[in-house]
């Protein structure tokens, strides 16, 4: 090994246990390949770190490398990101997405370059996420003149319907292999390499075992409490056993009425990270993609669980900052629309330094620019979806727009007991505005709504449990005293019962 190779390894990041000279070595030998060049760094993850080689007869090669040591590097999702890059590539549904050729991969932990590495092409191309606005600080789409920025949004959703061509699967859950090195669907993986089980035969055989994946662990976690409270660390929201078990029947009540009608049941392939830093477009056309990468997380999922609009079209209520009376539900799939400033004298001060004040009108005008490009991106879809399928469905054509409320459920589902809790008014709520209007409990009639509920309907009981006042400690307590001056043959008073 050269000493310019050395110094480049030598100043390189990597994880503490990923031994660098190694990894060149394995690379230089299982593809049979002269001497290595060089090395430099591709990019960095929460999962891995991507270095590309370069060898003596000028092939490039990017390496991927996990950045999770041996405990919490999940094989199942990384053997399943392999596996669906190949279907990509070979099934002939996805003719037009250029996925990098797998050259090669080691899995364990015991190899030279001491962690799991993949092998694979080198993604030749530009990537817009880097564009940058010097003047305003605006970087990737939002700092493209408005037609460029609508060419991108088209070549966006053009890849979305590229995506969303039928799957021959029958189950929810994420691309594996078998024995006999065919494809099939096996356990659901995340993006996080969570395994959220399976597969399953329906959305809702999948949302009843969430819930259930749920109660058992309020059967293992909660049953030796010394207080009222299920929440054990600052990062946690505050909940109490009472109101876990309201908001987990409520879902539960709901899980048949968010059934999408039929036309929007349709297994396709899902990107869990459709987002510019993993596009390459074509140098001399940034309207032709020539790449698209990070395939960790991939799922088979129901057509209108994919609908979730690329990360540079997103928005939250609090990106520049918060509005007043303009709340944000903290969604992870559905975006926060911003389409007005509002008052803009009661937004914050924010200063760079002390004489250098942001202008925030700056960052709040793209988020209102996305807004009406994730209009676009729908429509387009819904046009790209037709041209290339013959697909005449209404339903589908208007995807986009329906998909938000079946999102934000599965999102809730599928996030455990924490989002059912960051989630509760928005559950509440849709129970009693459906149990308003949805007189036939059958139907499959398509359910939307606002963006966010800014009213509350009349709940059509009588809650009495608007006179009860949860008991603290030092009530207790307090009780526990008043109790022992009893005179001898009185009577206790009867406790004041008032409304909080």
């Amino acid at each position: 090994m050269s000493e310019d190779l050395e110094l480049q390894i030598s100043s390189l990041p990597k994880s503490p246990w990923v031994n660098l000279s190694g990894l060149v070595d394995i690379a230089t030998k299982r593809l049979n390949k002269p001497t290595c060049l060089s090395i430099e760094l591709l990019g960095e993850g929460s999962y891995n770190t991507v270095y590309k080689l370069v060898f003596a007869d000028d092939l490039e090669v990017a390496v991927s490398v996990s950045a999770h040591d041996d405990e919490d590097f999940n094989l199942q999702a990384k053997v399943s990101e392999l596996a669906t890059m190949k279907f990509v590539r070979t099934s002939g549904l996805y003719p037009d997405i250029e996925v990098p050729e797998v050259l090669g991969w080691d899995l364990s932990f015991s190899n030279e370059a001491g962690a799991p590495y993949v092998l694979m092409d080198v993604v030749h191309g530009r990537s817009l996420n880097d564009l940058i606005n010097d003047d305003n600080n605006l970087r990737g789409l939002d700092c493209m003149s408005e037609v460029q920025q609508l060419a991108t949004t088209k070549a966006l959703a053009r890849l979305q319907a590229m995506l969303s061509a039928p799957v021959p699967f029958d189950k929810i859950g994420s691309i594996t292999l078998n024995d006999e090195k065919d494809f099939i669907v096996g356990p659901l993986f995340t993006i996080t390499q969570e395994n959220l089980g399976g597969p399953y035969k329906s959305l809702v055989d999948f949302w009843r075992a969430r819930l259930e994946h749920e109660m058992l662990h309020s059967l293992k976690e909660w049953s030796r409490l010394e207080m009222e409270q299920l929440s054990q660390s600052l990062s946690e929201p505050k909940c109490t056993p009472q109101m876990f078990s309201e908001l987990f029947q409520l879902l539960s009540s709901l899980i048949h009425h968010f059934v999408p009608p039929s036309s929007y049941l349709p297994l396709v392939l899902h990107h869990p990270d459709l987002a510019l830093r993993n596009i390459f477009f074509d140098p001399t056309d940034d309207t032709k993609i020539v790449g698209l990468i990070d395939w960790g997380g991939a799922q088979i999922l129901p057509l209108v669980l994919t609908a979730k609009f690329p990360d540079d079209l997103n928005s939250t209520g609090d990106d520049p900052c918060e509005r007043p009376r303009i709340p944000d539900e903290g969604w992870n799939t559905v975006p926060h629309d911003w389409t007005s400033f509002g008052d803009t004298s009661k937004w914050p001060k924010v200063f760079r330094d002390q004489n250098d004040q942001v202008d925030l009108t700056i960052r709040a005008s793209a988020m209102i620019k996305r807004y009406y490009l994730r209009q676009y991106f729908g429509v387009y879809f819904a046009q790209e979806y037709h041209d290339r399928y013959g697909d005449y469905d209404l339903g589908r054509a208007m995807l986009f727009a329906h998909a938000p409320y079946y999102l934000k459920f599965h999102e809730i589902v599928t996030g455990g007991w924490t989002s059912m809790v960051e989630h509760g008014e928005w559950i509440r709520e849709t129970y009693w505005r459906l149990n308003a209007v949805k007189q036939d409990g059958r139907s499959t009639a398509l359910i939307i709504g606002p963006n966010v509920y800014r009213g509350s309907v009349e709940k059509s009981v009588f809650d009495l449990n608007v006179f009860e006042k949860p008991f603290s400690e030092d009530d207790e307590d307090d009780e526990e005293e008043e109790e022992e001056v009893d005179m001898p043959g009185s009577y206790p008073l009867p406790r004041r019962v008032r409304p909080d």
